[in-house]
């Protein structure tokens, strides 16, 4: 399907799909649609940075565009295959073990499912032989941190040699990456062709507004009647805070508006479930209230809110947000803005570089006050990853360490369990809270002395730990501080598993979808069974 919206970028990628290509257009404008007409049936893969996305993605082009022989593959998928399939199990597992082989016409996954190629581990080949005849697509490749945008760079220069093709779509391409690409032999009209279709939309979707302060949950409040309110947070302990104050001050006034909060801090059951409500909630026309999030909904998920509050973080990730609101640009946007922006925000330093996050705030407010088009937003982007300013930035810097690392890697260096590890340099344990837990009792206990059953199938045996899983979440080591585990969790595992219990507060009903999730820092009163 080709919308009247970007209608050239669509005929571009499905005039050039012999062709590797670069192009950007604005979030919301059809590039999925574009993606499909550039891949012209032929083997493909669709990567994305997050599993939500994934999992959006590949509904989107299964089930509304009708590409019924689609996998999915990230470290979730095999739950949702055995949902596909009514609750076969076995049928399930055989739909995720040939995901798993790559033997599918098209496959939406997460990049680290096919780019760990790069670290020549034993075991990766299968990857670097599939896409010698293969497509690939990378959604929004400027969303990733140097770490992983550097795989990618390296990945797609490998890709060229082995003969496979590409297509970057994105709604902004910092110059940065194209100077990295060039280091690594992908020249611009030689070895693939780029166009910018920003300037083709006419479309005026967004309005910014700049605060001096923290976000102001009464603001929030007196714009949520009747209206679908999106908050994002740079970390999950303020939007945790965000989130509760919201519930009390609407508790307190005795509203009617409902509040409910996303992040990676719910265990997989339940932040399958929250992302499915948030999904049904946009798509819903007569409903209203507030979702407070995190940038998981920053990627690729459809969703389009009326108006956006949210911290300040580095320009690329701001206009992801920017996204996730009034993407059609049929509303009023003339009056106060749709986009408020709070420059006192958490996660400087940690999640977001800080000279990135200055130079990113410093241009913006050039725009505070007005409308800005879909080809200001390129023009921001250009000016904060301008290359006089960002070869000085540690940004930079780790991007051109990690390429150069990458060519010079001994196929001996690495083996899979390393290069699993290495691709996105998450060191996080897996967690499941003592109140899911003491819950949940009797059916751990049954799957755990299942698993030590001899002679069960891998695939049965992994369908099992699937179920134990769901009831998890990893949390990462930071805050171990030397130690082998943090503060309130189990050095020991549950038997026969990699699954460390946690008294940490957990904080979810399962009935109304409310609850701060697992609450860092701070350990529930009674925490064992009498």
């Amino acid at each position: 399907k080709i919308s009247n919206n970007l209608r050239a970028a669509q005929e571009f990628m499905r005039d050039n799909s012999d062709r590797n290509t670069v192009i950007v257009a604005p979030t919301g404008s059809g590039k999925t649609e574009a993606a499909l007409l550039w891949l012209n049936g032929e083997k493909g893969f669709y990567t994305l940075p997050l599993k939500v996305s994934s999992n959006a993605i590949y509904d989107r082009i299964k089930h509304t565009y009708g590409f019924e022989n689609t996998a999915l593959l990230h470290s979730d998928s095999m739950n949702g295959y055995i949902k596909e399939t009514n609750g076969d199990i076995q049928s399930g597992y055989i739909n995720y073990e040939r995901a798993k082989l790559l033997s599918y016409p098209l496959t939406v996954c997460t990049v680290d499912q096919l780019f760990k190629f790069v670290y020549k581990a034993l075991g990766t080949e299968i990857f670097a032989a599939t896409l010698k005849y293969s497509k690939v697509v990378i959604d929004e490749i400027q969303s990733y941190d140097p770490r992983v945008a550097a795989a990618l760079i390296y990945g797609l220069s490998e890709l060229k040699i082995l003969g496979g093709k590409f297509a970057i779509i994105t709604a902004t391409f910092p110059p940065v990456l194209k100077y990295f690409m060039e280091q690594c032999g992908l020249i611009e009209e030689q070895d693939y062709i780029f166009r910018d279709f920003s300037k083709e939309s006419s479309i005026q979707r967004h309005k910014v507004r700049i605060e001096s302060r923290e976000i102001d949950t009464s603001e929030i409040i007196s714009e949520a009647a009747g209206k679908k309110v999106l908050v994002i947070c740079n970390t999950v302990g303020k939007a945790q805070d965000i989130y509760l104050k919201l519930t009390q001050q609407l508790n307190y006034r005795k509203s009617k508006t409902e509040v409910h909060l996303l992040h990676s801090k719910f265990i997989r059951k339940h932040r399958t479930a929250l992302e499915n409500e948030i999904m049904k909630f946009w798509g819903d026309e007569n409903a209203s209230g507030i979702w407070v999030t995190t940038q998981i909904v920053e990627a690729s998920l459809d969703i389009d809110f009326d108006i956006l509050f949210t911290e300040m973080c580095t320009v690329d990730s701001l206009l992801q947000r920017m996204g996730r609101c009034n993407r059609a640009g049929r509303k009023n946007i003339l009056q106060g803005g749709n986009i408020i922006v709070y420059e006192k925000a958490s996660g400087i330093g940690s999640v977001y570089d800080k000279e990135i996050f200055s130079r990113s705030l410093s241009i913006l407010k050039e725009y505070s006050g007005n409308i800005i088009s879909e080809a200001d937003k390129i023009e921001l982007i250009n000016k904060v990853y301008d290359m006089e300013y960002i070869k000085g930035t540690d940004y930079f810097k780790k991007l051109d360490g990690y390429i150069r690392s990458l060519h010079t890697i001994d196929p001996l260096d690495y083996d899979m369990k390393k290069a699993d590890k290495d691709f996105r340099k998450i060191n996080s344990i897996t967690v499941m809270p003592d109140a899911v837990y003491n819950e949940n009792q009797k059916l751990i206990e049954n799957i755990v002395g299942f698993l030590k059953v001899h002679g069960i199938s891998r695939g049965v045996r992994k369908i099992f730990y699937e179920k134990l899983s769901s009831l998890t979440m990893d949390i990462g080591m930071f805050s171990a501080k030397n130690k082998s585990v943090p503060d309130n969790v189990d050095i020991s595992t549950i038997e026969n598993t990699q699954i460390h219990r946690t008294c940490l507060t957990y904080d979810f009903d399962e009935v109304t979808g409310k609850g701060r999730g697992l609450v860092m820092g701070e350990a529930e009163e009674n925490n064992f069974i009498i």
